[in-house]
């Protein structure tokens, strides 16, 4: 099975009425999918900034972002077209795209400040380690700014088998690697950490 076949295969059949968001996604409950966003507001300014959020799922973030007033120019975009149009439905206001920014960068010479990835590098596919650098690569390319993502912590103690886990000091060399500041934060869940990459200033 190839590697978008396999993600749509986990993901799609979580898509049912009734099911709650978290679920859908994957998460283990709301309360942990909430604290991943706040990490995300806490260490990077959004404030009228445009946002792209790849893997955005059902558009979680945008309600998240605007349950704390927080004006942001946002925009989703996601591998799995039936979470895309479920997105729509839910957020009517929202912008959503149903697209690969691994496989080809959709926007061209336009980017985006701030480029947030949650969740979306967790699924167990066998090139984990091997695709994170590209996608990071990718990016960086369309954010200005700060490349934002979050990987489930190898100190887990109740791991997985359809999940990967990732070493924070391993994923860390890598940001510094490509000439980006790196911080890790792991303070807000036992089995998850965020990564912030903020790009050095242009002629830096």
């Amino acid at each position: 099975m190839s590697k978008k076949k396999a993600i749509h295969a986990h993901y799609e059949p979580r898509i049912a009425d009734g099911r709650e968001p978290h679920d859908i996604l994957d998460w283990s409950d709301a309360a942990s999918q909430r604290a991943r966003f706040e990490v995300l507001l806490r260490n990077v300014d959004l404030a009228g900034k445009s946002l792209l959020d790849v893997g955005c799922g059902l558009g979680d973030l945008l309600a998240f972002c605007h349950k704390h007033g927080l004006s942001v120019e946002y925009t989703g975009v996601d591998l799995i077209k039936k979470m895309v149009l479920a997105a729509r439905r839910m957020h009517p206001a929202g912008r959503f795209m149903h697209a690969d920014v691994f496989a080809e960068n959709p926007f061209g010479q336009a980017g985006f400040d701030v480029v947030f990835c949650s969740g979306t590098f967790n699924l167990r596919l066998g090139n984990n380690m091997e695709f994170l650098p590209r996608a990071l690569e990718r990016m960086l390319e369309i954010a200005r700014e700060t490349v934002a993502f979050n990987l489930l912590h190898l100190r887990t103690a109740q791991q997985h088998g359809h999940c990967f886990y990732y070493d924070p000091a391993k994923v860390c060399g890598l940001v510094s690697s490509l000439g980006c500041l790196c911080e890790i934060h792991e303070d807000y869940l036992p089995n998850d950490f965020t990564v912030i990459c903020r790009k050095p200033p242009a002629g830096s």
